[in-house]
């Protein structure tokens, strides 16, 4: 099975912020859902390695709209590099694909 779903995923500095962004995707139908949950990220910065605590917000999405929902995450992110990335879903139950393809204009 193929479909055109994805799953965006985007880091946040804080847990008000991811949410917040979780709200605006969909309520600008770019994400049928977002879900929030707490990560800790290590990565190379400026010529150091940090370990921060961050939010990984991860929206259903569709293929289509992620060009659109880059650019409106892009305006409101408050880091200089945010990571926006998607995940093909290779397989979902029917009646979910559906879901998200009713919430999801693209």
């Amino acid at each position: 099975m193929t479909t055109d779903a994805v799953e965006a995923q985007i880091t946040y500095p804080d847990e008000a912020t991811a949410h917040a962004a979780a709200a605006m995707l969909v309520e600008a139908r770019l994400a049928a859902c977002g879900q929030v949950s707490r990560i800790t990220s290590v990565y190379a910065w400026d010529g150091k390695i940090e370990d921060e605590a961050e939010w990984l917000l991860t929206a259903k999405t569709l293929q289509a709209a992620l060009p659109a929902l880059a650019e409106l995450v892009k305006a409101h992110h408050p880091y200089d590099v945010p990571q926006i990335t998607a995940l093909p879903v290779v397989w979902a139950a029917p009646a979910y694909l559906d879901w998200i393809k009713e919430n999801v204009d693209s």
